[in-house]
């Protein structure tokens, strides 16, 4: 059995990562963690009351879930296990200790920029995966629906 760490953005795009799991790994069984990147709360109040479950079934859309349930229906063969875990470091150190933890040394990433992390707490794991991992396999890919910005961000009205 391979355990494979892959970033995920809750979107169903971002499951294709794990069909590319399943290819450079073939005739293996696929324990993959799906990781996404979350700040903690800045206050006592919120750590103490700070759940990942509870920040994971926020994430999760109703159309990803039934998208990686079918997903993992249709190759139950290959993937032993799929889990979600939140990476909450701020550094190389606290990455290396949370994949120590995870007992993961293969990751798969998208080359570029793929993922869409909107929001001030969510950060894209994918560079400390790519500076940390021991192998990490690039893919490219392309998404076939534009990631929308927040109608009335910062950014959005600086670039009027």
């Amino acid at each position: 059995m391979k355990r494979v760490l892959i970033p995920t953005d809750f979107t169903v795009e971002s499951l294709q990562l794990i069909e590319y799991a399943i290819l450079n790994f073939p005739k293996t069984k696929l324990d993959i963690i799906l990781v996404y990147g979350l700040r903690l709360p800045d206050t006592r109040w919120g750590l103490t009351h700070f759940s990942a479950i509870r920040e994971i079934n926020k994430l999760t859309t109703e159309t990803y879930a039934k998208a990686k349930n079918v997903f993992v229906r249709e190759h139950s063969d290959t993937i032993k296990d799929l889990r979600f875990e939140l990476f909450t470091g701020l550094n190389s150190f606290a990455f290396q200790n949370f994949s120590e933890q995870l007992g993961v040394k293969d990751a798969i990433v998208p080359r570029g920029k793929f993922l869409n992390y909107n929001g001030s707490k969510c950060f894209d794991p994918t560079r400390f995966i790519k500076k940390n991992m021991e192998k990490v396999i690039e893919i490219p890919l392309e998404t076939t629906v534009e990631h929308q910005e927040a109608r009335f961000s910062i950014s959005s009205l600086l670039n009027l």
